[in-house]
């Protein structure tokens, strides 16, 4: 099914009308759209699941993972504003059957994001006390959080070889092979966690040490399923130095003025919601728990509108390559329609589901507490939140313009939500549940209204090839 419907959205004749969905629309849009969600799923789970199990431990462990895991959580965002800027050129590559151009932009992605890891994998490795110090000043936690950066450190050039092959094979239609890669990486995760967090079956309990060691062995098997599977079946995963030899001096600079603001922009985003960690992690070890509980939920429940992104990139891309504007607007209409409706039955399943999830976390009752009415606001502002989301990595970029979204989220974020949450937690001392409500709403109203204006221009439709 997928090969065929991979093909209409490559081949099929202009669509003129702009109101009545195309015959078979819906068949490509879940293709690649369900099993996206399923690995973003995983992905998520693999991040719920070491919560779960750190948080037997009780709240410093977690919190001390947490803030190590922000290092991390910080280069996957630099490496996702590669494969955004790189996604784009490979979907319009592939709408307009141009493999050589494929091949030159993954062989670019690929230096960039090993460049990347390197730099964040020597820091982590020389410096741990000191990334970790920029959430807390407690020193057992800082001790803790530098034990685990140590060892995970060592898996960011496998993440970095995943990212790259996990973007080529999406961007192209096979997205069946990192859905797989996922799948067996979380087993091995689930698995190596119980064994070397509690010392299960003989295996020694290295708790927080044991988490790590399992996530770097998980990361490296993960890279093994995707690039074994990719070459075995004979995807453009198959470049070998063909993908290095295509790049020439005028792509880099085409590239670099199309993905240098999506990358500045998912740099500038992680990089401020560092800083939000930073606020709740000087509130206190409790603070910085609660929220970790609610990050990893709000990553379970905003899997499926991360599928729908991928699904509209990859569709708008190649409709705009083969030169259907008529049904990449049509495209991006439907998936923000598909994304307020998820995210309103996702609010209310939030809502009932609450309590039943915090009851998975070994956390203290004052944690538990505020979780829980940090996730009851998370409910109601969900749609505020994923419409912009959805517009960003799905539509604006696909369709060629990544400048718009670097500036409109550098102002909300730098110069209202930032100040506004740092006063409301550090300066008015004012609870977890309420600063978090002025850290959204304090952003996101004001994107929805940027990013739906801007969309109704049609101004985002940039041919980049």
């Amino acid at each position: 099914m997928l090969q065929s419907t991979v093909l209409f959205f490559r081949f099929s004749p202009e669509h003129k009308a702009m109101k009545k969905t195309p015959p078979g629309f819906t068949r490509t849009l879940l293709s690649i759209a369900i099993p996206v969600t399923l690995q973003n799923l995983l992905a998520s789970s693999f991040t719920l699941i070491d919560t779960l199990m750190i948080g037997v431990l009780g709240d410093m462990p977690l919190a001390a993972v947490g803030m190590a895991g922000k290092w991390t959580w910080f280069l996957t965002i630099v490496f996702f504003g590669f494969a955004s800027g790189a996604s784009v050129f490979i979907a319009q590559y592939y709408g307009a059957d141009d493999t050589a151009g494929i091949h030159r932009t993954y062989g670019l992605v690929t230096v960039g994001t090993q460049i990347a890891s390197a730099l964040f994998m020597l820091i982590a490795l020389l410096f741990p006390e000191a990334v970790v110090r920029l959430f807390s000043s407690d020193a057992e936690t800082i001790t803790l959080g530098a034990s685990y950066l140590r060892i995970i450190a060592i898996s960011y050039p496998f993440l970095a070889l995943t990212r790259g092959g996990g973007t080529l094979l999406q961007s192209t239609g096979n997205v069946m092979i990192p859905f797989a890669g996922s799948l067996v990486s979380v087993a091995v995760n689930v698995i190596l966690n119980a064994l070397l967090i509690f010392g299960l079956c003989g295996f020694p309990a290295l708790g927080v040490q044991g988490a790590a060691i399992a996530s770097l062995i998980s990361a490296i098997v993960n890279t093994l399923v995707v690039y074994g599977a990719g070459l075995a079946k004979k995807t453009l995963l198959r470049t070998g130095l063909s993908a290095l030899r295509g790049i020439t001096g005028s792509f880099i600079r085409d590239f670099a003025v199309v993905s240098t603001p999506a990358m500045l922009n998912e740099t500038m985003w992680a990089l401020g919601n560092l800083m939000y960690s930073s606020v709740y992690g000087h509130m206190g070890t409790g603070a910085y728990a609660s929220i970790t509980v609610v990050r990893t939920i709000e990553e379970l429940m905003s899997v499926a509108v991360m599928g729908l992104c991928s699904s509209c990139a990859v569709m708008i891309g190649s409709y705009i390559g083969r030169g259907d504007i008529p049904l990449a607007k049509l495209c991006a209409r439907r998936h923000v329609e598909l994304v307020i409706g998820i995210s309103v039955a996702s609010g209310a399943a939030m809502l009932l589901l609450r309590q039943p999830l915090l009851s998975l976390f070994g956390v203290s009752q004052a944690v538990r507490e505020d979780a829980l009415s940090v996730l009851t606001i998370y409910a109601f502002e969900m749609t505020l939140r994923n419409v912009p989301a959805i517009l960003v990595m799905g539509v604006f970029r696909a369709g060629g313009d990544t400048r718009y979204g670097l500036v409109i989220d550098c102002i909300t974020l730098y110069l209202i939500g930032l100040p506004a949450t740092a006063a409301a937690g550090l300066v008015f001392r004012l609870s977890v549940p309420m600063t978090y409500l002025i850290m959204y709403l304090s952003e996101d109203v004001f994107k929805c209204i940027a990013y739906i204006t801007h969309m109704r221009s049609g101004k985002w439709i940039r041919p980049v090839i």
